[in-house]
């Protein structure tokens, strides 16, 4: 038997439905609660409005070592090595965009190119100073340090930069590797040269300097032995 339908009574009526109810009561939370919601939605769109500020104004840093640093680039490649330093002194002063650390590697070899290793030495320091994570440009300015101490016959300073940018996963971890050993045959750390040698062909058994490493470690294996191991 079918139920006839409940009869709405003027009571019914005038109750407030759940929507009507929880909505009452937020709008009434929002009233007593008025200032402290006025400050965090003020205190959201300051936040907001800042973020919006400090996106444009790396924005704006970004373009404006853009254009240095292509210059810089363009009279590098052009032989005009002391304009070209110039123009990545401009751009690196730009620490916010991602040509500051560039620049300072750029710039270190036009010193290196005019003749003043002292000078590459100082942009070298900056860019690793500026450039903390494991990239492949800090990778590339740890080498760039070591190489400049290997040329100048300081194997004592560039060998802790050659095992640091060894750590670092990147395109260069066997020059580093090579350049590691290298400096432990010039300090007369054969063992040390010899694991080094070994970790070259262990890690890079197609490289292109395998030939090479081969005659090393054979030639090392020989001094070592000769030395008691030493």
């Amino acid at each position: 038997m079918a139920r006839s339908p409940r009869r709405i009574t003027r009571r019914d009526i005038r109750k407030p439905d759940q929507f009507v109810a929880v909505t009452g009561e937020i709008f009434h939370f929002v009233k007593q609660k008025r200032k402290p919601f006025i400050g965090a939605a003020a205190a959201v769109v300051l936040a907001l409005v800042g973020l919006w500020g400090w996106d444009a104004y790396a924005q704006r840093q970004n373009h404006l070592a853009a254009k240095d640093y292509v210059q810089g680039v363009n009279l590098y490649h052009a032989g005009k090595y002391a304009d070209a330093v110039q123009r990545f002194d401009k751009a690196k002063e730009y620490t916010l965009s991602s040509y500051s650390a560039p620049a300072l590697l750029y710039q270190a070899n036009s010193y290196l190119a005019l003749g003043d290793p002292a000078k590459a030495a100082a942009s070298l320091a900056e860019l690793l100073q500026q450039e903390r994570k494991q990239s492949l440009l800090r990778q590339l300015g740890l080498l760039s340090l070591a190489y400049l101490h290997e040329t100048a016959g300081n194997c004592k300073e560039a060998g802790p930069s050659f095992a640091e940018a060894e750590k670092i996963v990147a395109p260069f971890t066997d020059e580093a590797i090579l350049g590691k050993a290298r400096c432990g045959m010039e300090t007369q750390d054969l063992k040390g040269a010899l694991e080094s040698y070994r970790q070259y062909l262990t890690s890079y058994p197609a490289g292109d300097r395998v030939g090479e490493v081969t005659i090393r470690v054979q030639e090392l294996e020989a001094k070592v032995a000769a030395s008691g191991g030493k």
